[in-house]
């Protein structure tokens, strides 16, 4: 017989108790089970999403890289270092969160770009066209990604109590119910025959008293 919960009586009232309890994770696993099926549905939406737009994301860079290399080769690192370094500043991004099924993720939202340098090269022109669409992107699949990552970590969790509650509880109460009712079923028994018996004797005595 596998593993039972060790009961310090055995009792009827213990028994009863054994049954509310697995009736209880019975209930606890459905509900952890349903949970973790709608956050893998969650989970595989952002990962379509975030494939979606990392290939977007690579699409443009991919667009625009030869067009940096060849200011870079016009006009030097150092130099084009310098006459970008204040492209980045006044970018503005509003955080808030959201809440999936229990799980707080992060939402993150473009507000404001500083406008076009009059000071970058003419050949970043694309650069600056597309910066929007990019920023917009790198945040959109930073946003997907973290909330992939935190819904991973939270079905990875579930998964150990649903297997917790499949594996060890829910059969060890299994097992403890049917020893017990095993046991009482053999009490039962025994105190039948002990019962008949009595009255067998009983039924001798008083027949030799006649």
């Amino acid at each position: 017989m596998s593993e039972v919960i060790r009961l310090s009586r055995v009792t009827k009232i213990e028994l009863i108790r054994l049954r509310r309890r697995l009736a209880l994770a019975r209930r606890l696993h459905r509900i952890l089970r349903d949970r973790m099926t709608l956050l893998i549905q969650d989970f595989y939406i952002a990962l379509k999403k975030s494939i979606e737009l990392r290939t977007k994301l690579n699409q443009m860079l991919k667009d625009l890289y030869p067009i940096y290399f060849n200011t870079l080769s016009l006009y030097g690192k150092n130099h084009l270092d310098t006459i970008t370094s204040t492209v980045a500043k006044g970018i503005e991004i509003l955080a808030s969160t959201r809440n999936v099924i229990g799980i707080t993720v992060p939402m993150m939202e473009l507000k404001k770009l500083p406008e076009n340098s009059i000071y970058v090269p003419v050949e970043l022109s694309q650069f600056q066209l597309k910066r929007e669409e990019i920023l917009k992107t790198v945040i959109e699949l930073a946003e997907y990604e973290k909330a992939m990552y935190l819904i991973g970590v939270e079905i990875a969790k579930l998964r150990r109590k649903v297997t917790m509650l499949e594996k060890i509880l829910i059969p060890r109460i299994l097992n403890t119910i049917r020893y017990l009712t095993m046991k009482f079923d053999e009490i039962e028994r025994e105190e039948k025959v002990r019962s008949i018996k009595i009255k067998s004797l009983l039924a001798i005595k008083r027949g030799e008293m006649l």
